[in-house]
């Protein structure tokens, strides 16, 4: 049975009513794209504060057997100097054997690309910011960016000993895991350089997570962190 061409006419959509279909369905995916982006970025944020209490667990597992001392951040072949986001080989080793987790001292939402994680002169790169037994910046303590590098795992259970790597410096590095609906990402790395501004927060940083000695994790709008030296030397800065 063949259809007349009147038929096939009516049953058919015209030019204007498959735009307007289109159009609805570029709305409905304007409207859900930044909810699930939003919703990712929350379980990313949940995967971080997991992360961060094992590693914190890590650190006090260490301690048992180092008369209470923390897992060293310092540089492997100086003892004088020290990188936030960067770990001594020993304290890698350690706190991923004592966790079982390859990815503990890592935020689910760094993406290292090319970088380099490990080398012998600096130890190892990770996806957070670690503070335990650093080198302390030389300026005074009365410094706003002075803050105290926990070194023992009987210190004060307020001293942060892990954070969101909220960083950036003076050579342009900066990273910002946390934007509204995810990380901030250059060439698909979050090791960014080129993006206009200087500090994470000019990037799209909006919070990071902090974890503390005592063992809690909990999330932190930038209005309530601190700027800090991030380094043995006044070169890079961190917020936790």
């Amino acid at each position: 049975m063949h259809m007349s061409p009147m038929r096939r006419r009516e049953i058919a959509f015209t030019l204007i009513e498959l735009l307007v279909v289109i159009a609805i369905i570029a709305i409905l995916a304007g409207m859900l794209l930044p909810a699930l982006a939003g919703a990712k970025e929350r379980a990313n944020r949940t995967k971080c504060k997991s992360n961060m209490r094992q590693a914190i667990l890590g650190v006090h597992m260490y301690g048992i057997d180092n008369k209470e001392h923390v897992p060293p951040s310092r540089d492997p072949n100086n003892s004088d100097a020290s990188h936030t986001i960067r770990v001594a080989g020993l304290t890698f080793t350690n706190i991923v054997r004592s966790t079982g987790n390859s990815n503990v001292l890592d935020c689910p939402n760094i993406r290292f690309g090319s970088q380099q994680r490990y080398h012998s002169a600096y130890g190892y790169l990770i996806g957070n910011q670690y503070l335990g037994n650093a080198r302390e910046p030389s300026f005074s303590q009365v410094n706003p960016l002075y803050w105290h590098s926990p070194q023992r795992t009987s210190d004060s259970g307020t001293n942060v000993i892990i954070a969101d790597s909220n960083h950036w410096g003076t050579d342009g590095l900066k990273l910002a895991p946390h934007g509204r609906t995810g990380p901030i990402l250059q060439n698909g790395t979050s090791f960014t350089r080129g993006l206009p501004g200087v500090t994470a927060a000019q990037i799209g940083a909006v919070g990071g997570n902090v974890g503390l000695l005592d063992g809690s994790v909990s999330w932190k709008k930038l209005s309530q962190m601190k700027t800090n030296n991030a380094s043995s030397y006044p070169y890079y800065y961190g917020l936790w």
